[in-house]
């Protein structure tokens, strides 16, 4: 039986503290025996068993690479203009090895973005787009550029994205691509664009993003037995957007990946959607 482990992430210091009862980092614990895929178990990252932090558990939980693939809604990297000499695994150690400020388990956006430009932010142009960002971009999807740190920007996301690859210390698709227990980049969105499903408005607490999220779940439900947790992905985008994530996974395991990465993936990451 093969394992695959899907996770929403969240750049907001705040959804990782130990106590966080509404925290948005949830884990989605899929199986695969033959064709079947099995939704085992879903949880927020508070609930994974240890005292550490939150952050660091799940951490922990990469590290022992107990799992086919893991995919991880955050972005893994930046455009390839800021990827210094050392390469993307000198820059994430670099990054990665960086002092938290206090009570916060990973760097502030405006810290991050000048650790990794040397200007603090806005940068010129303000939003730099990888490959892979300005791909689905151009399909009409809202992708946030991993160096914006204002508002709905994408650089918190990615200080804590590099915390938890640096911590987890797992090999890397597409820089490592023949290895079990991968971390792959998701984007819940485009796998729902590439399904012809609604990507847009399914995260709102009101009754239109309800029957969204239940026409979602009614899509996807030929391709995962989701079982007693209907009602938590009926109430919650996030554990939803989680196991959405898993299918990333596979999609590396099993050489479906939707679009395959260009000649930039190797310096600044890539995507992947399963077909």
């Amino acid at each position: 039986m093969s394992r695959f482990l899907g996770i929403d992430f969240s750049g907001n210091h705040l959804m990782w503290r130990p106590g966080c009862g509404r925290s948005n980092v949830w884990i989605a614990d899929v199986r695969r025996s033959g064709e079947r895929l099995v939704l085992e178990r879903l949880m927020r990252v508070q609930e994974l068993p240890g005292d550490e932090h939150p952050l660091e558990r799940l951490a922990a939980l990469l590290r022992e690479g107990n799992f086919d693939d893991a995919a991880i809604d955050a972005p893994f990297s930046v455009p390839r203009v800021f990827i210094p000499p050392i390469g993307y695994a000198g820059m994430l150690e670099r990054i990665g090895s960086l002092s938290n400020p206090v009570g916060r388990p990973f760097l502030r956006s405006a810290d991050f973005v000048k650790a990794i430009a040397g200007v603090s932010p806005p940068l010129n142009p303000p939003k730099p787009m990888r490959s892979t960002d300005a791909y689905w971009s151009q399909k009409g999807l809202n992708v946030r550029s991993t160096l914006w740190a204002g508002a709905r920007g994408g650089a918190a996301m990615t200080a804590a994205c590099f915390k938890l690859l640096h911590r987890a210390h797992r090999p890397i698709w597409p820089w490592v691509q023949e290895s079990r227990g991968l971390l792959v980049e998701a984007f819940p969105m485009a796998q729902l664009k590439q399904w012809g499903l609604p990507y847009n408005g399914y995260g709102k607490q009101d009754r239109k993003g309800e029957l969204l999220r239940k026409g979602i779940i009614d899509g996807i439900r030929a391709r995962i037995e989701i079982g007693r947790f209907y009602k938590d992905l009926v109430a919650n985008a996030d554990a939803l957007d989680s196991v959405l994530c898993a299918f990333s996974g596979l999609a590396i395991a099993f050489s479906s990946n939707a679009v395959p990465p260009d000649d930039s993936a190797l310096f600044e990451g890539w995507m992947a959607v399963h077909a």
